[in-house]
């Protein structure tokens, strides 16, 4: 309509300005520092990536405060309410905060029409705000037997809005309203909007943005996506199947993937689902897309009642020793094992003592010496080192040579015959496992001083000997050793031990961390999980070792230590063992988990 055309122009006019303000560094370059925007237009699409057709990771809606970081052509990079990041259109924003001046509202109808004037009758709406929108608040007054507020929008225009559709913000530090009863009314509010990817308003819901919406409503911001909430988000604890109240989130997916989220209604779930008629809908359980497809249960942390942090338990612990029981069985194997929860304490193991070939699990040992030593200062990280492939036998100081292995010592093979830095050297006996790099690091941490240091640490079931590949040592019978309770302790030191300075601790939990070599403890625990595992592995033709220290998105930390012999040293027993220690680790993990 004609009528229009200024008001339109008035619109775009702000954003405008933004986007060519943003532009004047180079395309793509980071800003010098985070800058505030307010969402001008009523839904704006969180993208992928900056294209118009890229895939929609989230939604910002009119009034919503984002954080922008860069420009890359018409988009701009944001940080929304919800933790989201991707690109936006420029234009749907404009610079700076809400008008101080003006009473902060929100909308509270599922839609809320804006008017050029206090009618319903006289104009078609100027814009339409979904529930949560702020709008600037002016004026309230009469027109037509009904009450209104003048209100002003992010973009600068003034409008009306019947008083019903908007309340006034509710404060930041308000505490949460925490009554199911309400979240699952106003989850039942939106029965029939679209199934929407990534969307978060009655336009249209994916089944995150649902619960999202409903909680942010409530005061409870969780994380956005169902994988986050269910395996990331602090405020929510693990609750079981029969135990299921209503409001709580029920989580679907398969074993490696949780891809659907809704609220449990006490035999029906709320949902925004694609199949059937996509939609928001109220659907029982027994249903096939559900009840089989569910995997876990959540409820809100401050909810009365709630279960406590999950972790093991004396009970939990006995169960879970019989899975590992029947895991190792399965295995053909003998496996030393230790599981051990470092908030209650508790602990699993099997075979602890078993002494075993150590293989590369030593490695972590060699770590933690060359750590002590840059702690009290007399090994410097920074050094630079003369990279070799010679080294001296312990036997009789005969020298023998280590072979380049490819994957191992990709890194490291450049450097033969040059000089390197320590910490270069140091991580790529960890990350990348290196002989060459393990037997320099030796060079200046000598076995019998590792050794030392190991027992200090209180395990001495690790034996430090030798340089790796010292045959005329291994034929000696001089060969390095382990079990599963001498490495538990030292992986745990690696990250705990009051013997190392918190920067070493660090530093060790960053390298092991950075393990290339992720086909056994970290397979085990889904990738949606975010857990870190810093971890070492180790083989050779009889031993398949992981061991690892893991730490859950929520805080809470465990150890376990997998070490496998005895399974016929051939490739198939190998590959048997890779997998039982990926299900243990697996066993581990949801015993943690559990509520």
């Amino acid at each position: 309509m004609d009528t229009m055309s200024p008001l339109s122009a008035s619109r775009r006019l702000p954003a405008i300005l933004f986007a060519l303000a943003l532009a004047l560094p180079a395309a793509g370059q980071p800003a010098s520092t985070p800058s505030a925007a307010v969402v001008v237009v009523p839904v704006a699409n969180v993208l992928a990536r900056p294209e118009a057709m890229a895939p929609v990771e989230d939604q910002a809606i009119l009034g919503e405060a984002v954080e922008t970081s860069r420009t890359e052509g018409r988009f701009l990079f944001v940080k929304t309410r919800s933790g989201s990041r991707g690109w936006i259109e420029a234009t749907a924003v404009r610079p700076g905060l809400a008008d101080p001046s003006a009473e902060r509202l929100e909308v509270t109808s599922n839609l809320a029409h804006v008017y050029r004037e206090p009618s319903f009758e006289k104009s078609v709406p100027v814009t339409t705000a979904p529930i949560g929108a702020r709008l600037g608040g002016l004026r309230t007054l009469e027109a037509e037997k009904h009450e209104w507020r003048e209100v002003l929008l992010p973009d600068g225009r003034n409008g009306f809005v019947s008083a019903d559709d908007v309340a006034p913000e509710r404060p930041r530090e308000t505490p949460p309203l925490l009554d199911t009863a309400s979240w699952l009314a106003m989850a039942r509010r939106f029965l029939g909007a679209p199934y929407t990817w990534g969307g978060t308003t009655p336009w249209g819901f994916d089944c995150s943005g649902l619960v999202w919406r409903v909680l942010e409503r409530h005061g409870v911001l969780l994380m956005r996506n169902s994988s986050e909430m269910c395996f990331r988000d602090p405020q929510l604890v693990p609750v079981r199947r029969e135990d299921l109240a209503p409001g709580d989130l029920v989580f679907f997916g398969t074993e490696e993937k949780i891809d659907h989220v809704g609220f449990w209604t006490g035999g029906e779930v709320v949902q925004a689902t694609q199949y059937g008629v996509p939609s928001t809908k109220e659907t029982a359980f027994e249903s096939e897309r559900l009840a089989p497809r569910f995997r876990y249960a959540r409820r809100l942390a401050a909810l009365p009642g709630a279960p406590r942090a999950p972790g093991l338990t004396p009970a939990r612990a006995a169960v879970l020793g019989k899975v590992l029981d029947t895991l190792s069985a399965e295995g053909k194997a003998t496996f030393g094992i230790v599981v051990k929860d470092l908030q209650t304490g508790v602990t699993v193991k099997r075979n602890a003592t078993t002494t075993m070939h150590a293989a590369s699990t030593m490695k972590t040992a060699v770590l933690l010496e060359a750590l002590r030593r840059v702690d009290e200062g007399t090994l410097s990280l920074s050094t630079e080192t003369p990279v070799v492939d010679c080294f001296t036998s312990i036997v009789d100081g005969s020298p023998f040579r280590v072979e380049l292995e490819a994957g191992s010592d990709d890194r490291i093979a450049p450097y033969l015959g040059k000089h390197a830095r320590l910490d270069f050297v140091a991580r790529q006996m960890i990350v990348g496992s290196s002989n060459v790099a393990t037997n320099l690091m030796l060079g200046l941490c000598p076995p019998k001083d590792v050794q030392r240091f190991v027992d200090e640490l209180g395990a001495p079931g690790v034996k430090v000997r030798r340089m790796v590949e010292d045959t005329k040592a291994f034929e000696a019978g001089i060969s390095n050793e382990t079990d599963a309770e001498g490495m538990a302790v030292l992986i745990e030191a690696a990250v705990k031990s009051p013997k190392l300075s918190a920067e070493a601790r660090r530093l060790a939990f960053e390298i092991l961390a950075a393990q290339e070599f992720n086909d056994q403890i970290p397979a085990g625990i889904p990738k949606q999980a975010g857990a870190v595992v810093a971890h070492k592995t180790g083989s050779i033709s009889t031993v398949q070792h992981d061991v690892a220290f893991v730490r859950l998105p929520d805080g809470r930390e465990y150890v376990l230590v997998l070490l496998a012999t005895d399974f016929g040293a051939n490739e198939d027993g190998r590959k048997r063992v890779v997998e039982t220690t990926r299900k243990m680790s697996r066993a581990v993990w949801e015993a943690m988990i559990a509520p």
